[in-house]
């Protein structure tokens, strides 16, 4: 039989998971399924309600039916920290036991509350000694517990937590095809949340730079439904597109969505613009987004004007071989959606 690894992805609004059997080449999408989770269960990418979101895996596994409970789960919020550092060359254990010691003083969270993991970028010499470059993640270990328990409580067997965003680089991430061999970093990924943007930017699959924002794209319901009058609900389906009976029309919110989506674009700009500025000879030539935020009509447009890069959308789909058993306009809808929970499920290596 094939081995399959699944992803699970948790965002503010569902729960996601995708199966691969990676038994062949390219990885073959073999299920996939979503369900709701309940307002305020994950508020900004952070488990609040452990029982809420273990009854929403629980509903997910036999919806989605998924042969196997092991799962690759994801994280990305505002209590996990991303640096670059530079550190004298030691074997891998010696390594890990003095990493903590060694970036104590560069990481906002106190050393014993964080759980700490790094990716070698390069090595080279610094006056005479060996030297390297790592990117180091920490994270709330508290954080990291309320996700991995929410899992536990739903019967499934968390076989690790990767970071978001290098889920995103694996998944839609490109081979550095078509970007200007002299660019650093030529390619960022970007992530539309509910809550949560997630940004990567990465040289020909390693990832240089890391960003977590906290908005996403119901802060532009929450300000629709502010200056509308409305619910959210209803404001949901205005930025949607979709017509509401006795409520304001398209026309009317217009206005809102459109500032609204600019300020999350800024943001986005001011990320990719610092990465530039604290990296010598860098130039992000193309992003590419994904997540349901990245739906909204004209989001990718806008950006494509705010920043010097191509812009388009992400196809998680391109890397893997889809037999999903789902209508093309299906697939299509939920392409952006799976980015994450596909991207956890592919091999690091």
């Amino acid at each position: 039989m094939a081995k399959t690894r699944v992803g699970l992805d948790v965002g503010s609004t569902a729960v996601r998971a995708a199966e691969l059997s990676i038994g062949s080449d390219p990885p073959t999408l073999v299920r996939a399924a979503q369900v709701p989770l309940p307002p305020g269960a994950v508020e900004s990418g952070e488990v609040k309600d452990i029982d809420a979101v273990a009854g929403a895996m629980k509903e997910l596994w036999q919806r989605g039916g998924f042969k196997s409970k092991d799962v690759i789960m994801g994280v990305g919020n505002q209590r996990l920290v991303v640096r670059e550092v530079t550190v004298p060359a030691l074997p891998e254990k010696e390594l890990r036991e003095s990493l903590r010691f060694q970036v104590a003083d560069m990481i906002p969270i106190p050393i014993d509350d964080a759980v700490l993991d790094y990716d070698i970028l390069e090595e080279h010499e610094q006056d005479g000694q060996k030297m390297v470059r790592l990117l180091v993640v920490a994270a709330q270990r508290e954080m990291l517990e309320q996700l991995v328990q929410a899992a536990v409580r739903a019967k499934l067997n968390p076989v690790g937590v990767d970071l978001i965003p290098f889920a995103l680089v694996r998944s839609v991430g490109g081979d550095g095809m078509g970007l200007d061999e002299a660019d650093a970093g030529g390619e960022a990924v970007v992530d539309v949340g509910a809550d949560v943007t997630a940004i990567a930017v990465h040289e020909r699959g390693a990832t240089r730079f890391v960003r977590i924002l906290p908005s996403g794209s119901h802060q532009i319901t929450k300000a629709m439904a502010s200056s509308l009058g409305v619910p959210e609900d209803q404001a949901e389906a205005i930025k949607r597109g979709q017509p509401v009976n006795g409520g304001p029309r398209s026309e009317d919110a217009k206005p809102v969505l459109e500032s609204r989506a600019q300020a999350l674009v800024d943001e986005i700009r001011s990320s990719l613009d610092f990465y530039q500025a604290q990296t010598p000879g860098a130039r992000v030539s193309r992003v590419l987004m994904t997540g349901g935020g990245s739906k909204l009509s004209g989001l990718i447009e806008l950006l494509g004007r705010r920043v010097s890069a191509h812009v388009d959308r992400g196809r998680p789909f391109e890397k893997v071989a889809v037999r999903l058993k789902l209508e093309e306009k299906d697939l299509s809808e939920a392409e952006p959606l799976l980015a994450v929970a596909v991207g956890l499920a592919l091999p690091t290596e």
